[in-house]
């Protein structure tokens, strides 16, 4: 294990929080409630990074993977599967929490930007495959998160409870 991998980890953490913290906490009332928010947004981004880029064996050469059309499916590719859309899940539902009026597009577009630049990286890299799939998935997981929210928020909102100010 590279202790260089933990610094840049930390360091992004720090990075992403400060500037969330400077566009976003210092102009809000609830800052306890955005502070919590953005530590948890800032380990969960931290973690992608960890489990993405920094912790992966340097391949002998670049791979792009366009969709599979076999009809066999393995193990591996269904744990493959469901590791994508876990890992954005979290990201659709913070998102809203962070930042207010986010909206759906904003989400898929989010997703779709953050996955195809991990994807860009791991082929530039060679730490990974460029995979198609991943998108897909990614994004799938993403629009899951956000409709957990919403779900949340819509039965919060009928007892008179607010998720979020």
């Amino acid at each position: 294990m590279n202790i260089w991998n933990e610094w840049i980890e930390i360091i992004f953490s720090f990075i992403f929080f400060g500037g969330y913290y400077y566009f976003v906490i210092r102009k809000e009332e609830h800052r306890i409630k955005y502070c919590v928010i953005g530590i948890l947004y800032s380990i969960y981004l931290a973690g992608m990074l960890h489990f993405t880029l920094l912790h992966r064996v340097i391949l002998d050469t670049r791979h792009i993977k366009f969709f599979s059309l076999n009809t066999g499916v393995s193990i591996y590719d269904m744990s493959e599967t469901f590791y994508n859309i876990f890992l954005f899940i979290p990201m659709g539902f913070l998102t809203p929490l962070c930042f207010k009026n986010i909206k759906l597009k904003r989400i898929l577009f989010q997703c779709l930007c953050i996955s195809f630049g991990i994807e860009i990286i791991q082929l530039i890299f060679q730490i990974g495959f460029f995979d198609i799939n991943d998108l897909v998935n990614n994004v799938l997981g993403g629009i899951i998160g956000y409709l957990l929210f919403t779900l949340i928020e819509k039965e919060l909102n009928k007892y008179g409870k607010v998720l979020w100010n």
